[in-house]
């Protein structure tokens, strides 16, 4: 169906726009001067060994999956996820390395670690969403043992990540959301035309109904509603957890990025 083909392209297209637009606009906002410091010098070296064996058990299970379906490894949406959550992991591994004072005191949170934050926004509100769609929709028992850590165990270590880390969920995070699912279905009907051969790895991507569209809008919906879900879980871990949450620096003086660098405002 044609007119199918053009609604969801439209679609794709205004969620595309609106990103990109809001990440300009965002660019262009003070960076508030926050710090963190862990509770102990002994958590610093605990979370470091939790974060080097998830990225141990993410390559594991990547491999393992790739031997299984080979290269229609990449067309799965979860799969998508579960890589730019092992890319998260990475940076937050190189990231607390470079910032080995937060063991004993106080380090100021850079843009770079602002920016780990708001990927961590996106990975974390992917996986709720990733979780809601699998189990009500798309459940096989027959799933092989690594699904189950692509499909549910990598939300509950991302749940001890964040409480072990010195993130709380941003709202400037919001503007990233759409981005990543149009990407990837615009990489999904690239392929689907080409090596795929006309296979969708999920039903409800293709456009032979004229519902396709409803769905589409539903899948992005499912992002801002899963974000509004971490945003909720955020506040409760302010409450409860409240040293292991950032803080913001006093009397410090909010930062702009600007044509000429970065700017005091």
């Amino acid at each position: 169906m044609l007119w199918v083909q053009v609604v969801i392209g439209a679609i794709l297209a205004l969620a595309l726009l609106a990103s990109v637009r809001s990440m300009h606009h965002l660019r262009h906002r003070p960076h508030r001067i926050m710090s963190f410091k862990y509770p102990t010098p002994w958590a610093y070296y605990v979370h470091l060994g939790f974060r080097v064996a998830v990225v141990g058990l993410y390559i594991a299970v990547l491999v393992v999956e790739t031997w299984h379906l080979g290269t229609k490894t990449i067309a799965y949406y979860t799969v998508w996820n579960f890589l730019l959550q092992g890319i998260y992991y990475l940076w937050a591994i190189k990231y607390q390395l470079s910032t080995y004072g937060s063991r004993n005191g106080p380090t100021t949170i850079s843009r770079k670690g602002a920016a780990l934050n708001g990927l961590f926004d996106i990975c974390f509100a992917n996986s709720l969403l990733v979780i809601l769609v699998y189990w009500g929709l798309l459940y096989n028992p027959n799933m092989r043992w690594y699904s189950y850590i692509q499909h549910g165990g990598n939300t509950l270590l991302f749940l001890i990540e964040f409480a072990l880390n010195g993130f709380l969920t941003q709202r400037t995070s919001v503007v990233f959301i759409a981005l990543f699912p149009a990407m990837y279905a615009i990489f999904i009907w690239i392929s689907n035309a080409t090596w795929l051969n006309g296979w969708w790895p999920y039903r409800f991507l293709t456009m032979s109904s004229p519902v396709a569209p409803l769905w589409y809008i539903a899948v992005f919906v499912g992002h801002f509603v899963m974000y509004g879900a971490t945003y909720g879980i955020s506040l409760l871990k302010a409450k409860l957890l409240p040293t292991c949450c950032p803080v913001l620096e006093k009397n410090a003086l909010p930062i702009v990025a600007t044509a000429q660098g970065l700017t005091i405002v």
